[in-house]
């Protein structure tokens, strides 16, 4: 299965969702990104930091 990932804001989440749903056809799944993150990650849709990391494969843990 291909990984989709989209990054987001609070205002672009829905959108990823629904786009992530429909590209792959599989439940979503939503994760915050950390403080360190949110500062160097824009949103896909808009110049925005991103909040969130909407994908249909889950993140390995970071050890």
């Amino acid at each position: 299965m291909e990984t989709v990932t989209k990054k987001a804001c609070e205002t672009h989440v829905y959108r990823a969702l629904d786009e992530v749903t429909a590209e792959t056809a599989a439940f979503p799944i939503m994760e915050t990104l950390n403080k360190a993150e949110e500062l160097s990650t824009t949103c896909d849709y808009c110049p925005q930091a991103a909040i969130y990391v909407v994908s249909n494969m889950q993140s390995p843990p970071i050890s």
